[in-house]
């Protein structure tokens, strides 16, 4: 909304396109402009006094310690440029696209005050009002400038180390965009304290617990270890306990690896926004006073205020449970394998080698385009029917390249299938799945389950592939669980292999060099 007129409007009256008769004397005229001056000073003062009442409220974040402390930009330039801004289209709005970096570390006295503990970059479609997360590992190996390649979680404290009262954001920003070959136009970072603070403000965070988990090293304030347990189903936490749910790394029952809690740190943000943004948090001016207060000590960013603003209203009435989320991880279809360094550290590198990071690329330029069938979920079970070795592996990673929910890859039973069958066991529930199924492998749709799984047929003796075997889901028979599947697909010799959609050639301001 724009609060002032973009033109200037001259609210004289001009005396050479006035009669003589109706010109008037110096004096009067004075007198006349007096109520007009009065008005248009008055307009001024009113609107001055709403954004100072509004900066008011953002004391902290507005001062030198605040959130925007390190844009060098006064106070009053901060103000007018809100007042001003209008409808002035944030960074990426103009190619529909805005990327935002999102940075949780420990922060002072905590150790390894600033290695990113958390990393995500969030990315938002303006035209459709979509949201995806993209969970970034912290031991993936990428290429950090002047110190070769290293952990991702380094990049940001290596910055900070060039330049303390910059803060190192800004070289994990670079690093992330030449990985991804995306721009990223904005940051954002919190620490461990900031997080607490503002999860106990809002009142507490809604999360439902998906797995039950224990960790036995989880770290305490001194040095040392505690135990931390959760238990399943959903539950109101406190900043501490969020914090634990987020941070925790070695917790038993499958949720003790880096992806287990990115898909947690995803669920928590997906909770955080939905409370920052509820009615009682609006309505409430203490609430945003204090966590205004919260957010100025304790997180920084690049965004000036009247960018907050238009983002807000970008994003608008977004719905939670529509925002897109996908991990870089190790399971079937997934974009990295572990290796390990010199020193025999636990490292993290594309499938395709080191420094390869293409399939990501691929994954983050085209996150938008299946949106819909991500919000379907439908979980898909892959099955070679032919004898050519490998087939199902490689079409199932590239099926997850495309945002397909691949959770399983074995052998069919027979392995004469000359056209590719493709089986809906949800009853017509999970339709845009189907449709694009069909339409990046070919087959035909069934309707009906396959007849072995009708006849309960039990083969425990079939001969699996790779990929199958590294896949803790997996049992010995072929046989989908109609629970656990949705979506059945048995590969025939004509099944072609799907094409990941080629990289736009429009100007994306992109840094365009790949390692």
């Amino acid at each position: 909304m724009t609060l002032l007129p973009s033109n200037k409007v001259d609210l004289k009256p001009s005396p050479e396109n006035k009669p003589v008769a109706e010109q008037k004397k110096p004096s009067d005229q004075k007198k006349k402009r007096w109520p007009i001056f009065i008005l248009k000073t008055g307009l001024y003062l009113i609107v001055f006094l709403l954004i100072l009442g509004f900066a008011f409220s953002y004391k902290i974040i507005l001062s030198g310690e605040g959130i925007f402390s390190r844009q060098n930009v006064g106070f009053f330039d901060q103000i007018k440029r809100l007042v001003t801004s209008g409808d002035k289209q944030i960074k990426g709005e103009e190619n529909d696209r805005v990327n935002i970096l999102l940075v949780g570390m420990g922060g002072a006295g905590h150790d390894g005050a600033y290695l990113a503990d958390t990393i995500i970059v969030a990315s938002l479609k303006p035209s459709t009002k979509e949201v995806a997360l993209l969970s970034i590992p912290r031991d993936l190996v990428v290429d950090i400038p002047k110190y070769g390649y290293r952990k991702v979680n380094n990049a940001n404290a290596f910055g900070y180390l060039q330049t303390p009262e910059q803060g190192g954001e800004w070289l994990l920003q670079d690093v992330l965009e030449k990985t991804l070959d995306q721009p990223i136009q904005y940051y954002a970072s919190v620490d461990f304290d900031g997080f607490r603070k503002i999860v106990d403000l809002v009142g507490g965070l809604d999360i439902t617990v998906e797995n039950a988990f224990s960790d036995y090293e989880y770290p305490d304030y001194n040095h040392g270890y505690q135990t931390i347990s959760f238990k399943v189903g959903p539950q109101t936490m406190s900043g501490e306990k969020a914090l634990q749910y987020v941070r925790s790394r070695h917790g038993n029952n499958g949720e003790g690896s880096d992806f287990a809690r990115s898909r947690r740190q995803q669920n928590v943000l997906s909770a955080l926004k939905k409370e920052l943004l509820s009615l009682g948090t609006l309505t409430n001016p203490k609430k945003i006073m204090d966590i205004s207060d919260a957010l100025g000590t304790h997180l920084k960013t690049d965004m000036e205020p009247w960018e907050i603003l238009r983002l807000a209203n970008l994003v608008g009435d977004l719905d939670t449970s529509k925002i897109m989320t996908r991990v870089l991880d190790t399971t079937a279809g997934g974009l990295l394998k572990t290796t390990t360094g010199i020193d025999g550290a636990y490292l993290l590198e594309p499938r395709i080698g080191t420094g390869k990071y293409s399939e990501i690329q691929d994954l983050f330029e085209n996150i938008f385009q299946y949106s819909e069938l991500v919000k379907e979920g439908a979980k898909i079970e892959i099955q070679n029917g032919t004898t050519i070795a490998g087939l199902g592996d490689t079409i199932a990673r590239q099926l997850q390249g495309l945002n397909f929910n691949v959770i399983k890859v074995t052998n069919a039973q027979d392995r004469t299938y000359t056209e590719t069958q493709i089986y809906d066991l949800t009853l017509g529930q999970k339709p845009e799945t189907l449709k694009q199924l069909k339409s990046v492998i070919g087959g035909t749709v069934n309707s009906s389950a396959p007849p072995f799984l009708i006849n309960n047929s039990n083969n425990s003796n079939l001969s699996n592939s790779a990929l199958e075997n590294s896949l803790s889901n997996l049992s010995n028979t072929p046989e989908p669980k109609s629970d656990n599947i949705d979506i059945l697909v048995i590969l025939g010799t004509d099944a072609k292999k799907p094409d990941i959609p080629k990289k736009s050639t429009t100007n994306t301001n992109a840094n365009t060099n790949r390692y």
